[in-house]
């Protein structure tokens, strides 16, 4: 019996420390620290030089301690892996551009917001993100209508075959307007296209630029806008055999919205181009049965 009770005891006694022994290798449970935005806010520190402070920042790009967590679509609620106190957090708006490569980017041009928080593990702390324009950013062009007189031409969107001087096809015209009041993004101006059974096409472009960055360097459209029919945003290298390149095509929308195209693909495309120009274009959607459709525009600017 002592011998039958030996050989049952030591294996028994092998699983018994063998299952307690597992537990050392068990990882440690890690309570996350949170972090909660609502909103990115922005705004311009030279009015005169920056124009309009309107921005659509849908996303945010977060770094703890300059490591990545993630890019969230706003408000969001996100874990922290982080010991208790002091951490840096850096947010970086994230923007719907036309012509990127995802969803959302984040905005080459915007400030990416840092603060120091004193993080708790399982406590949640809120981060209110301010950003503003980073101080070497080229305003190549701003047209805000606010410089031009009611039913005027704009100064920066030249009317291609609408004032009969310039060729393009185009049958009608942009101009400034001042009322009705919801036609008007902000100040006292915006510009404004019509088209009809009678003028079914537009196609405005900007005045030619050169001397934009063919490199890496990010090039971008902003633009405030509304129309009720489909929008098309894309540029003319200076060609009379070349059509416009790269168009991004946008739906209609019964409220103002924010625009962002990123002009590199065409830029690097045609670089041996001495001028580009932007265009905007719109026609009747005859086949919703429209009689009329209305393009209206905003704070034109192309910036690098």
């Amino acid at each position: 019996m002592k011998l039958i009770k030996s050989r049952f005891f030591i294996p028994f006694l092998s699983i018994t420390v063998a299952l307690a022994s597992c537990n050392t290798f068990d990882p440690p449970i890690v309570v996350p620290a949170y972090g909660h935005i609502d909103s990115v806010h922005f705004e311009i520190t030279n009015q005169p030089l920056q124009g309009s402070a309107s921005a659509t920042i849908p996303a945010a790009w977060v770094y703890l301690d300059d490591n990545p967590v993630g890019a969230f679509q706003l408000p969001c609620t996100f874990p922290l892996v982080a010991s208790n106190g002091n951490h840096n957090i850096k947010i970086y708006p994230g923007v719907s551009t036309a012509g990127g490569t995802s969803p959302y980017n984040i905005e080459p041009f915007y400030q990416y917001y840092s603060v120091t928080a004193n993080l708790q593990q399982g406590k949640t702390t809120t981060f209110q993100p301010v950003s503003y324009y980073y101080s070497w950013v080229v305003f190549k062009l701003m047209e805000d209508f606010e410089s031009e007189l009611v039913n005027t031409q704009p100064a920066h969107i030249i009317n291609f075959g609408g004032d009969g001087s310039v060729g393009g096809g185009s049958t009608t015209t942009m101009t400034v307007i001042g009322s009705p009041s919801s036609d008007v993004f902000e100040g006292h101006h915006s510009g404004r296209v019509l088209v009809n059974k009678s003028h079914e096409y537009y196609i405005g472009m900007t005045n030619p630029w050169d001397s934009l960055p063919n490199n890496s360097t990010p090039v971008y459209l902003e633009a405030n806008y509304k129309c009720t029919t489909y929008l098309s945003v894309g540029m003319f290298a200076e060609d009379t055999t070349l059509g416009p390149i790269t168009p991004s095509v946008l739906s209609s929308t019964a409220t103002w919205k924010k625009l962002y195209v990123t002009l590199n693909p065409t830029i690097q495309n045609y670089y041996l181009f001495p001028q580009y120009r932007v265009y905007f274009s719109v026609r009747l959607d005859t086949i919703d049965g429209h009689t009329t459709d209305t393009l209206l525009l905003d704070n034109i600017k192309i910036i690098y």
